[in-house]
């Protein structure tokens, strides 16, 4: 498994590399990349090079004492300096070199839909062909005591359930996979469970619940299960004109203001 980390030496770049680190760690045999993208303007610098050397310079230390410490916990970690914009160069090398998962900050917004589509998390959860692991400044992996998975419940979903499973499931958290129901619907509701039986008899080690949650709107009953359970990394499937892109584009998102605490994992 590779996973790669984009850092800015923020204290917040540094708290995703330790949601990496437990990534890792739960995994075994891992890769960590870090890597820093920068973008110089030639144009307006007549001493561009030496500001590129200086860049670069203070960058290889950072990495370096970065290196030094995730060695020192026994893992596997190597980086990376590279000159351009920093979603082009994250996606790039996580397609290129065939990266399994993104594990990135998010640079203080509160609500999700800034989080996540007006930064370069947004754009690297866009363009990524890997899942990614969006984390906010606040959240704490020592928080963390289960996974929520939001689910529309269709046919389309299959194949998201192995790769979730697959990543995450070595954490050893409990799940909780919920569907928000706006008006009672029998199938939706025989689907639960089928998802239900379908973990249960696939997944038998793990712990799992599925629950359909009423709600007047998909927002508000995402946000009113996380007022509730606030210790969770939340996981979205990621579904071109479907859930994902519903639930940024649905009215109600401006009055949305997920908790700073909340990691997300966009499964792609």
């Amino acid at each position: 498994m590779k996973i790669l980390v984009p850092t800015d030496f923020s204290d917040n770049a540094n708290n995703a590399l330790t949601f990496a680190k437990h990534m890792a760690k739960s995994h075994g045999n891992v890769q960590i990349t870090l890597l820093f993208a920068f973008y110089a303007v030639y144009d307006f610098a007549a001493n561009a090079s030496q500001i590129v050397d200086s860049i670069e310079s203070d960058a290889k230390k950072a990495m370096k004492k970065a290196v030094d410490l995730a060695l020192s916990e026994g893992l596997k970690i190597d980086y990376q300096i590279v000159q351009g914009t920093v979603a082009t160069a994250v996606t790039s090398k996580a397609y290129k070199e065939d990266y399994d998962l993104i594990v990135m900050g998010t640079q203080g917004a509160s609500g999700i839909k800034k989080a996540l589509f007006g930064s370069n998390t947004g754009h690297v959860i866009k363009e990524s062909q890997i899942p990614v692991i969006a984390v906010p400044s606040e959240a704490k992996w020592q928080n963390i005591e289960k996974i929520i998975v939001g689910v529309e419940l269709d046919q389309t979903e299959d194949k998201f359930y192995k790769k979730l499973l697959d990543l995450t499931m070595n954490l050893n958290f409990p799940y909780d996979f919920i569907h928000i129901e706006k008006e009672k619907d029998f199938d939706k509701e025989l689907a639960v469970k089928g998802l239900a039986n379908y973990i249960n008899s696939n997944y038998p080690s793990i712990k799992s619940s599925t629950k359909i949650i009423k709600s007047a709107a998909v927002l508000q009953g995402m946000e009113s299960y996380l007022n509730k359970n606030q210790n969770a990394l939340m996981v979205m499937f990621y579904k071109k004109k479907s859930f994902f892109e519903y639930l940024f584009n649905d009215s109600d998102s401006v009055q949305l203001s997920y908790h700073t605490t909340v990691p997300l994992l966009i499964v792609k």
